[in-house]
This record gives C-alpha cells, structure tokens and sequence, in this order.
C-alpha cells in the first residue's frame, strides 16, 4: 500500500511539474492575445487595464467557485465507516502486547517515548546493540508463543 501510495505521489508531482509551467505559458498567452485583440478598439493603456481588469474577474470567479464546491464536498461528504489504518495498527499492537508493558506505557507515557527513543538510536549506531534487542524479541516472541498455545489447550 505505501509502495502504491509512493508510486502515485511521484507521478502527480511530475505531472505537476509539467502542467504548472505549461498553465501559467497559456495562460500568459490568452492575455497578450486579449490585450493584442483589445489594442484595435482601445488605446493600449486602456486595454492592458481592461485585460488586467478581466484577469483579476477570472481569479475572483475562480476562488468563489473553490470555496462553494469545498464547502458542499464537505458539508455531503458522510463520516468514514471503516476506522483509520493507524487505528487498525494501534489495536494489533494492543493485542500484541504485553500487559505489564501496556500498563507501564499508558502510566508513563513520557518516560516510554524516551526509552523509546534512546533504544532506537543505540540500535540504529551499534551492531551489538541491535543483535541485544533482536535477541530480546526472539525470546519474547517464543514465549509468548508458548503461552499463547498453553492458553488455548486449556
């Protein structure tokens, strides 16, 4: 899912990239073309205030629009049924957890999130530090295996 999710980004950045520059050209070009076709009639400083002037009417028109169709989206738009995927990987981490250490967590959220991140440093600068952690875990994992099996025999 990230991988898609990358995938899309990088491809509406690019485009972005390309239509952007090619918005404003075309763009550019549409006012000289008005103020070329509006020199005919008019003085030239009359007609670069009157192309400037219908510029400044479609910027107006367009930011009214935005603002009407993004109040309606959200105003129709029901609330999400399905729970967020960060709820979904906060309840499988719950399960997956150990109860003393769920318990301390929730008692002592500053001190986790400092734990936390100083054993992510030490695994990320030191081998030994990791094969320590990976160790832990494995013993952890087979345990709670164990006990897991032992609770559903019974």
């Amino acid at each position: 899912m990230l991988k898609r999710f990358k995938k899309k980004l990088e491809t509406q950045a690019i485009a972005s990239l390309i239509i952007v520059p090619m918005v404003f050209f075309v763009i550019a070009f549409l006012a000289l073309a008005c103020y070329l076709s509006l020199r005919e009639t008019l003085s030239p400083p009359l007609s670069a205030l009157v192309t400037a002037a219908a510029g400044i009417v479609v910027i107006a028109i367009v930011q009214v629009l935005a603002r009407f169709s993004y109040r309606r989206s959200t105003l129709r738009r029901p609330p999400p049924q399905s729970p967020e995927p960060e709820q979904e990987f906060e309840k499988l981490l719950l399960e997956h957890a150990d109860p003393v250490l769920a318990k301390w967590i929730g008692d002592n959220p500053d001190k986790a999130a400092i734990t936390t991140l100083l054993l992510g440093v030490a695994a990320g600068y030191s081998e030994a530090v990791r094969r320590a952690l990976l160790d832990m875990y494995m013993r952890y994992s087979e345990a709670e295996i164990q006990r897991r099996n032992a609770s559903e025999g019974d």
